[in-house]
């Protein structure tokens, strides 16, 4: 790949990251129109994609972008308010450049036309009486720097720019050329380098910026997008902004006065601002004299009392953007240097050499740091989802005439990136059940004498390890009788068959299932439940309902950190060996077995004075070998439920590299992966929440064979 391909692929990370922040700062502007710090937000991400995408060849963004700017200029300059109207076709806007970003730079003509359409509804927020039709307006646009002024808007005025870059500018990320070539995109310029400070060849460093610039511009376009192309330089003094005086010249004009910079390089700014305002009105002049030869009067500008440079951008980010695969490719070899080092230590045990103990302590200990620092750098506050679902929620309340608030708590709650991508589908499923079926109508609600707006609750959290994500609406709630009547309609449930109201929740998540009465756009079709809950699965994690009628429905997450590397407890059952999450792990206890050949798979114990119930693996999984006299008994705990999971014997705690099981295993629900041994062998990682819902369905079925027997 080429440096420019690069720059381009960085580009386009970066303007998708853009547009998030822009859809953000618009959806919170809905909520907050006085808000004028999302409204600079707003503005300078379109800036931002604007003027990266005119510096990377992306000329339909840069084409498209401009009149959106132009508006949120004049926004946040007071001369427009924020409406819905408005923005709504912002969001809009932002769809399209989504589309656009995988688009030919040059624009395709399909979505040119789509842009020009665009445009021509945000013509109307400008304070132009005769705008020219974008597709017009685009055949006749000047090219950068050609020499030609678009004489659209504002009125002409003569700018100094002084920018001295840093030595070290590049490794700020700040290209020195590009906001140059922004520049001149902004009128007519001509630019003079300083070249003295260049040192000998043998000196010179090849990252090093060596020239400064004076730049002269002949502009229309004001102050503002001057100060907004220097927005991301660190440091304020690098970049001198002064208004020479009103009008235009031609490049060459510019060129002659901006000369006199090269000759007073060693006064100061007042010194240096004074000659060339003097030389401009000596060249006003000298023109003005030509134009009334023949007859013509002189157009004047108004002055412009400008303020002082804004400070930029405060300080170098401490960040640095680095390709997922390679991520994963790191997390991958962090996950073969853990299972070396339980090689080494179980070596180490066996040799019983003081030295290599030592050694097999230090890497270990150096293996978990490496291991946790991996793992973090995978970890993104959950925030990063939450945000793309505002937008989710106002536009389907929107399509349904419903109010709907989404209020979001906890998204600095942190969670593998991985986990985040595959769960952004469930949760979308789950925001739009809410709002299909959970919320109701203005009127109905308020016939209720419930709040006409309904509300939307997203909560993350972490719990024993695990991160808990709760939907919550105060919408009509679940009805289990209409449940009820619609399984045993089609037949999934025996209508003699009693089941708790846990157990008629859990049937939305069956394929096929719905309550909907017909199907629309939104639902009806009973896959989005089972999409979830399928997905949650894979996700390791589980899913659960609350709900009660009229007051609400609170819908339960619960997913583990990472699917890479866990902390887990190694035990055997036989030959057998297995690994259980020790997150999962409560506590452990053993007993004696009397009768070995009377052992069932599901029975009772009593644990800390409560029966509980509990699962012989061994029986369970139908592990060869005898039934020894001792049988360890691991309390595992999910959702507050407990079970205890019969083994013959515990081997200790093992970091599990978590290893997906192949196609051909998919269907064994009772285990997660697979993990790699010290010795080699490999060992099945359960899946303690299937277990434990096993378990359940186990001890409510005796229950009720018991009771059928009474």
């Amino acid at each position: 790949m080429s440096d420019l391909d690069a720059a381009a692929k960085t580009f386009i990370d970066e303007a998708y990251e853009q547009l998030a922040d822009l859809e953000e700062s618009l959806l919170e502007l809905e909520e907050n129109p006085e808000d004028l710090e999302r409204v600079a937000r707003a503005f300078r991400a379109m800036h931002t994609i604007k003027g990266s995408g005119a510096m990377f060849g992306f000329e339909e963004i840069a084409r498209f972008t401009h009149d959106i700017e132009t508006v949120y200029d004049r926004v946040r300059n007071g001369e427009l308010p924020v409406t819905t109207e408005l923005l709504t076709l912002t969001l809009t806007a932002k769809d399209h450049l989504h589309s656009l970003l995988s688009d030919d730079p040059s624009g395709s003509e399909h979505n040119k036309t789509k842009s020009d359409a665009i445009i021509v509804s945000f013509q109307k927020f400008l304070a132009h009486d005769e705008e020219p039709h974008p597709e017009e307006k685009r055949q006749k646009a000047p090219a950068p720097g050609s020499g030609e002024v678009d004489q659209s808007s504002g009125d002409p005025e003569i700018y100094w720019i002084r920018y001295t870059p840093h030595i070290d500018e590049y490794l700020t990320g700040t290209r020195p050329l590009g906001l140059l070539q922004e520049i001149e995109e902004l009128g007519v310029s001509s630019g003079l380098p300083h070249v003295d400070a260049i040192p000998s060849l043998e000196e010179i460093r090849p990252d090093g910026v060596y020239i400064y610039w004076d730049i002269l511009l002949a502009t229309k376009t004001g102050r503002n997008p001057l100060e907004d192309v220097f927005l991301f330089v660190d440091d304020p003094n690098q970049v001198r902004i002064q208004l020479v005086g009103p009008g235009m010249l031609r490049k060459t004009d510019l060129h002659e006065i901006g000369s006199l910079c090269i000759s007073l390089d060693d006064c100061d700014d007042a010194t240096i601002l004074a000659s060339l305002r003097k030389a401009y009105t000596v060249k006003q002049q000298k023109i003005s004299e030509a134009k009334s030869k023949w007859g013509k009067k002189q157009d004047s500008g108004n002055t412009v009392d400008t303020p002082k440079l804004a400070g930029a951008s405060g300080g170098s980010s401490s960040s640095i953007r680095v390709d997922s695969f390679r991520l994963d490719k790191l997390i991958n070899m962090v996950g073969e240097m853990v299972i070396i080092q339980s090689r080494l230590a179980l070596i180490a045990r066996n040799v019983h050499n003081p030295v290599l103990s030592q050694i097999s302590e230090d890497l270990e200990r150096l293996t978990d740091e490496m291991r946790d620092n991996a793992l973090s750098i995978r970890m993104l506050p959950i925030g990063t989802a939450f945000s793309a679902f505002r937008r989710l929620v106002r536009d389907l309340a929107g399509s349904l005439g419903k109010n709907v608030e989404l209020v979001t708590v906890g998204g600095e709650t942190e969670l593998d990136k991985t986990v985040i991508d595959r769960l952004k589908d469930p949760l979308m499923h789950i925001l739009r059940n809410s709002i299909d079926h959970g919320l109701e109508d203005p009127a109905s609600r308020e016939a209720v004498g419930k709040p006409t707006k309904g509300t939307i609750r997203l909560k993350a959290s972490h719990s024993s390890g695990d991160v808990l994500l709760t939907v919550e609406d105060d919408g009509r709630g679940i009805d289990p009788t209409q449940i009820m009547n619609k399984a045993v309609e089609r037949g999934l449930v025996d209508p003699s068959e009693e089941l708790s109201t846990k157990e008629i929740y859990s049937l939305l998540f069956l394929p096929g299932f719905s309550t909907a009465e017909k199907v629309s756009d939104v639902s009806g079709r009973g896959v989005g439940m089972d999409v979830v809950k399928k997905s949650i699965d894979n996700l390791r994690g589980t899913v659960d309902i609350d709900s009660v009628q009229g007051v609400g429905t609170t819908l339960t997450v619960r997913l583990p950190l990472t699917l890479a590397i866990i902390d887990g407890l190694n035990v055997l059952v036989g030959k057998e060996s297995y690994v259980i999450p020790l997150a999962s792990v409560d506590s452990c206890q053993e007993r004696f077995i009397s009768s070995p050949e009377n052992v069932k798979t599901f029975e009772t114990i009593e644990c800390m004075g409560k029966m509980t119930p509990c699962i012989s693996l061994r029986r369970l999984l139908s592990v060869p070998g005898e039934q020894p006299d001792y049988e360890r008994i691991i309390i595992v705990a999910v959702d507050g439920s407990y079970i205890g999971l019969s083994v013959d014997f515990v081997v200790g705690r093992q970091q599990a590299v978590i290893k997906s099981l192949g196609g051909a295993y998919s269907n064994l629900e009772l285990f997660s992966g697979t993990t790699v041994n010290a010795d080699g062998g490999i060992s099945l990682i359960l899946d303690v929440a299937q277990l434990v819902r096993t378990a359940n369905q186990r001890q409510a079925q005796l229950t009720a064979e018991t009771a059928i027997r009474l």
